[in-house]
């Protein structure tokens, strides 16, 4: 009698339990779907091989790109010069001189005004700047910063200018060798006067003279032994074209005019460095060193 009773509860129980289940969904709920277990491990697995495998890929995508762009800075080159101790042992000032060279693969050009040089024997001397286009007239030169320009070089030099400042050279800068001593000497190969655009109306005399005139020759007078055979016309022509200014105003204007070299004239009356056992470092404005030279 008691077993029927046990059995009879069972059902019961049996039976509010199966509505149960199906009040909570019955078939349709995703538990029913799980099979064995309540997380099914092979489900897991796949995942976190998912997750493993996104999350190593990630890493190697910003790997690659923090080596990428390491590498593209690296191969980005800072713009910097060389100093060179050219004739630095020499003993007069005025052909004992230093190079600063610009390198020619330099993005921008660079100021050196203001920068310094020193030497083991204390001394701190300043580039200052100079006139990058030089006139004929000595007291109308605009003096400006000096910059270097890719390829370009500064030659320092101790002693003091012949033309009184530190220049720029041109195409026609060899006229100022002709009264005036340099070091190093300035490139004497100017525009012929015979290759200019020469007046209508010269006779044959006038342009075989012409046919005569150096590279870089200032004229200033004619001797006789020319003069009588040659008209005013032609001398005036001579006085006023075969020089300097004249060279400059009919070519400042050319592409090549300008020559990639600097003089810097420190103005000093000594020599500066020593002959032997020197060490040369050149500071830019900041005072930070950018290069030195020993011999």
């Amino acid at each position: 009698m008691d077993a029927m009773k046990d059995l009879r509860i069972f059902i019961l129980i049996m039976v509010i339990l199966f509505f149960v289940w199906l009040l909570i969904g019955g078939p349709l709920h995703p538990s029913s779907k799980s099979g064995w277990f309540l997380n099914d491990p092979l489900r897991e697995a796949a995942q976190k091989m998912t997750i493993q495998t996104v999350g190593k890929s990630s890493l190697e995508q910003k790997a690659s790109s923090s080596q990428s762009s390491s590498s593209s800075q690296s191969s980005i080159k800072p713009d910097f010069v060389v100093l060179k101790a050219t004739m630095a042992r020499e003993t007069d000032p005025n052909k004992e001189y230093v190079e600063i060279k610009a390198d020619n693969k330099n993005k921008n050009s660079m100021k050196i005004t203001g920068w310094k040089l020193k030497g083991k024997g204390g001394f701190d001397v300043a580039i200052n700047g100079g006139t990058s286009f030089v006139y004929a007239e000595v007291n109308i030169q605009p003096q400006e910063d000096v910059y270097l320009k890719p390829g370009e070089k500064a030659v320092i030099i101790t002693g003091t200018s012949p033309l009184g400042i530190s220049f720029k050279l041109n195409k026609c800068a060899g006229y100022f060798e002709q009264f005036h001593e340099f070091a190093p000497k300035i490139n004497t190969e100017c525009p012929l006067l015979k290759n200019e655009n020469l007046p209508s109306g010269l006779n044959d005399a006038c342009l075989d003279y012409i046919d005569r005139v150096f590279s870089c020759q200032t004229i200033v007078s004619i001797p006789y032994t020319f003069s009588f055979k040659l008209s005013s016309s032609c001398q005036d022509y001579l006085l006023q074209n075969a020089n300097y200014k004249s060279c400059a105003e009919k070519h400042k204007g050319d592409a090549d005019f300008y020559v990639p070299e600097w003089r810097i004239y420190l103005g000093r009356n000594e020599e500066l460095w020593k002959k032997s056992r020197e060490i040369i470092t050149l500071y830019d404005d900041k005072n930070n060193i950018v290069d030195s030279v020993s011999y």
